[in-house]
């Protein structure tokens, strides 16, 4: 018997394997991760914002956050506010439904994929945040409306002066870590009538690190304490989704504990 050859065959048969190996481990990895499920949802969840300034799934990507900072250790939050320009595409769309949810779309829905940041902030700042929304108030050189997450909402009038067109804000403190949402606290009214009710109360609010720093001219938001870095948007969208993950019950964006909606543009005058 040849040992020599033997020798020289058996090294190109485990050359060979690493080879298989190797593919496996970068091209059919990466293949498989973007085939991912991480949740199913029941219907559409469009990128189109309405004549309020709302969108549903500017209202799903403000839930995955606020979900994803609410524990003690994440920052506490109670409030998410996310910038419709971190949003791109279509948003979750499918040719049928119940639809599974893969990491492709998460990251080619949010793909720059910032960190999220969980701020502290008095009713006063929060308010004058949503003021920021339209231009002419604190430097802002066009209409921006942020999407809000489960449990808060606000109402704003074109017709009034600027950084005084928010009307009411209230905030319903919600479990997302469930399904459906829980009801976890009281309502708190926050402001009426545009006048805030208790200007000094403080909220953990969270954005991602560029409004953080006042991106988009939401320069408020650089003034906020005691902030706690967190998952990035895609981790905070794919740890929300295991929550609807097939055996468990679909993700529904109209079920009446999402309570939406969220952002309501009054009427004139």
């Amino acid at each position: 018997m040849n040992f020599k050859n033997l020798t020289f065959a058996t090294g190109l048969s485990l050359c060979g394997t690493c080879m298989v190996f190797t593919a496996i481990m970068t091209g059919d990895v990466v293949a498989d991760e973007s085939n991912q499920v991480f949740g199913r949802i029941l219907a559409a969840i469009p990128n189109q914002i309405d004549e309020h300034g709302e969108s549903p799934a500017g209202d799903f990507i403000a839930d995955a956050q606020l979900m994803a900072t609410q524990a003690a250790n994440r920052g506490r939050a109670e409030i998410a506010l996310v910038n419709p320009g971190s949003l791109s595409g279509k948003g979750l769309v499918a040719n049928y439904y119940p639809h599974d949810v893969r990491y492709n779309e998460i990251t080619a829905l949010q793909p720059q994929g910032n960190a999220l940041v969980t701020i502290k902030l008095t009713a006063q700042q929060l308010k004058y945040v949503l003021e920021q929304q339209f231009a002419g108030c604190g430097g802002q050189t066009q209409q921006r409306i942020l999407h809000v997450s489960n449990g808060f909402s606000f109402s704003w009038k074109s017709t009034r002066n600027h950084c005084s067109k928010i009307w009411d804000m209230k905030l319903t403190h919600m479990d997302l870590s469930h399904s459906p949402p829980t009801r976890s606290g009281i309502v708190d009214l926050i402001a009426t009538g545009g006048v805030l009710l208790n200007p000094n109360k403080t909220y953990r609010v969270t954005v991602n690190e560029l409004l953080a720093k006042g991106a988009d001219n939401f320069s408020i938001l650089k003034d906020g304490l005691n902030p706690v870095t967190g998952l990035s948007e895609v981790d905070a969208v794919a740890a929300y989704l295991e929550i609807y993950k097939f055996p468990k019950s679909s993700y529904d964006p109209s079920i009446a504990e999402m309570n939406k909606p969220r952002i309501a543009k009054l009427p004139l005058p």
